[in-house]
C-alpha cells in the first residue's frame, strides 16, 4: 500500500501485458459490452459504499 503514495508507482507504465492471453483478451470482449460495463461499475460502487460507512 505503502507503493501507492510513490508518484512513479501511480503512473501507468507501457509495455507488454503478461498473464494469460486467452483471459486478457475475454476481459477486453466483456469490457467493450457496455451492459456488462454498467454492471461492473455499479457493483464497484455498491462495494464502495458498503466499505466506506463501515
Amino acid at each position: 500500500m505503502s507503493n501507492l503514495m510513490k508518484m512513479e508507482d501511480r503512473e501507468i507504465r507501457q509495455g507488454k501485458i503478461s498473464g494469460d492471453q486467452e483471459k486478457i483478451d475475454a476481459l477486453k470482449r466483456r469490457i467493450s459490452d457496455e451492459s456488462y460495463l454498467d454492471h461492473a461499475i455499479s457493483k464497484l460502487a455498491t462495494d464502495l459504499s458498503h466499505y466506506l460507512t463501515k
